[in-house]
């Protein structure tokens, strides 16, 4: 099996860090925060002080941190990760960065004959942890081969680009269409509650139609009957940010993406840590109105009743 290094252990790294272990690979970890990777240890993981430390133990090292400010920060800092790579050795950043943070990375690597491969994934931490996360993989073919045991591992399918800020981008323009669909979804809710529409008849007309899509039934549910988050209100927040500054470098006109970003913003002051879904709290706070979550006599409110 494979000697990986492992760097970030938040709500995606730490279910991707456990499957590693889980199908054998031998595992050194390094988190910011040193008592996040306890639980890694007491799985069989070893912890590393630095992580050059952590890069001189693997051949391979993931890192999955907050944004591409942290990722540079933990590959350039005295005892990071430069220091312990070799040109035997592959660096592959699974974070999601804006487009500007994988061109340094890559950047950095090219004159010094060190493997570096972009490769965000999609999906939540519960496909973190069987396996079925959607991998896009951005880099040099050898440096991908390099990491293709970590895309096995952790993605069900992979997606490779040429160049690593493709990768990059791809991962924003997802995260874009997630946070717009989000948004535009609470203004549908609010828009149908101001006219006394239950939610839940909102909910049964779109997966009765071409608007059919997974994502507004689980957010829906997550409206009315709360639950775990899986991404937060301040990770969208940021990740929108990314967006903006990756659309400012590759000359993309977003208009849309700023006021999805503004409404996000507005947001998370008091609910940051709340799953992104609670984007609908804040407009029915500006729009006076309040989505009714309660129950329904009837399976379906307001359903059509079947003619005799």
């Amino acid at each position: 099996m494979t000697a990986i290094a492992f760097l970030g252990l938040g709500v995606i790294g730490r279910p991707m860090a456990e499957r590693l272990l889980e199908l054998g690979h031998s595992l050194v970890v390094w988190n910011r925060t040193p008592e996040k990777a306890r639980p890694l240890v007491e799985q069989g993981a070893r912890q590393m002080a630095s992580p050059r430390e952590a890069a001189e133990s693997a051949e391979i090292v993931v890192t999955m941190l907050t944004d591409g400010a942290a990722v540079l920060e933990t590959v350039e800092r005295p005892g990071g990760l430069l220091e312990g790579l070799s040109p035997a050795k592959v660096h592959c950043d699974m974070s999601t960065i804006d487009v500007a943070s994988s061109r340094r990375l890559a950047g950095l690597y090219r004159p010094r004959s060190i493997g570096f491969a972009h490769a965000p994934v999609l999906g939540n931490r519960h496909a973190a942890r069987e396996g079925k996360l959607l991998v896009f993989a951005g880099g040099p073919a050898e440096a991908q081969r390099r990491a293709e045991p970590i895309f096995v591992a952790l993605g069900k399918r992979t997606w490779r680009w040429d160049r690593a800020e493709q990768a990059t981008a791809m991962k924003l323009a997802s995260n874009l269409l997630l946070g717009g669909m989000m948004e535009i979804f609470a203004e549908t809710l609010i828009f149908a509650a101001s006219a006394g529409i239950d939610p839940r008849t909102v909910l049964d007309v779109i997966g009765a139609s071409a608007l059919a899509a997974p994502m507004y039934q689980s957010k829906g549910r997550m409206i009315l009957e709360g639950g775990t988050p899986n991404f937060y209100v301040r990770n969208m927040r940021k990740d929108l940010d990314l967006i903006l500054a990756s659309g400012r470098e590759l000359h993309a006109h977003l208009p849309a993406t700023k006021a999805v970003q503004a409404a996000f913003a507005a947001a998370e002051p008091s609910r940051g840590d709340r799953d992104y879904s609670a984007v609908v709290e804040w407009l029915e706070q500006q729009s006076g109105v309040r989505i009714d979550r309660r129950a329904p006599s009837s399976a379906v409110a307001g359903a059509e009743t079947p003619r005799s």
